[in-house]
């Protein structure tokens, strides 16, 4: 019996950038978007779409959904590229579709601006902050950026860091911990790429992209409240 279903419904995706983000204003820019259904054996192709342009503040997106009575896993890649260097930290976002009418918010993460999820989501008080650190993956004790959490909801925020202090190409991870009890709590994205491995033809080119990010370290809730 098949599970597609005769009338086709839409998945809508907001897809969200931080406020500081800005797009270059000359050059080349372009968006790509790729939506795939992960849950088989081999990922059946859904949507491709390609603008000419870059958005700012972020966008709302639809794709078919063409499946009933089933749970759907589609896999969601995001590009935006200048001159056809990456703007955005490479990372495969996830939506699981059980009903439609389905619509979901996308944090995109551009080089500069990892958007970070904790476990709790509750507001924390001061004695009760969480201490979440980017780090090496393989190393730990050689940390890019620490911060305590004890102002706002940790659910998710916006983590801004130097990618001029970031090695192209290398992984790096965050941890987070609950200061009164020491536990640990899960942090997403685990690992990831903050700046990917660019040829040195693109090195120049890539550098003068990091012109339009700030240097200081500081994280931006979904508020727009800074915490410390």
């Amino acid at each position: 019996m098949s599970l597609l279903i005769e009338e086709t419904c839409t998945v809508i995706l907001d897809f969200r950038l931080p406020p500081e983000f800005r797009a270059p204003a000359d050059g080349v820019n372009e968006t790509i978007v790729s939506i795939k259904v992960f849950n088989s054996q081999s990922p059946i192709n859904i949507k491709d779409w390609h603008r000419a342009s870059i958005f700012d503040a972020g966008w709302k997106f639809d794709f078919p959904h063409h499946y009933g009575d089933v749970g759907v896993r589609y896999q969601v890649n995001v590009q935006i590229l200048h001159n056809q260097i990456p703007l955005l930290i490479e990372q495969d976002y996830f939506v699981t579709v059980n009903n439609t009418p389905h619509r979901q918010t996308l944090h995109l993460s551009p080089i500069g601006f990892l958007y970070v999820e904790a476990q709790e989501a509750e507001i924390v008080a001061p004695e009760e902050a969480i201490t979440i650190s980017l780090h090496e993956a393989e190393s730990p004790d050689v940390e890019l950026v620490s911060v305590k959490q004890d102002e706002q909801s940790v659910s998710g925020f916006y983590l801004k860091y130097d990618p001029d202090s970031v090695i192209p190409g290398k992984r790096y991870a965050l941890t987070g911990i609950e200061n009164r009890y020491h536990q640990r709590l899960r942090i997403s994205p685990e690992q990831v790429e903050l700046v990917p491995a660019m040829p040195n033809t693109s090195a120049q080119s890539f550098q003068k992209l990091m012109q339009w990010l700030e240097k200081p370290l500081r994280l931006f809730t979904d508020a727009g409240a800074k915490i410390r």
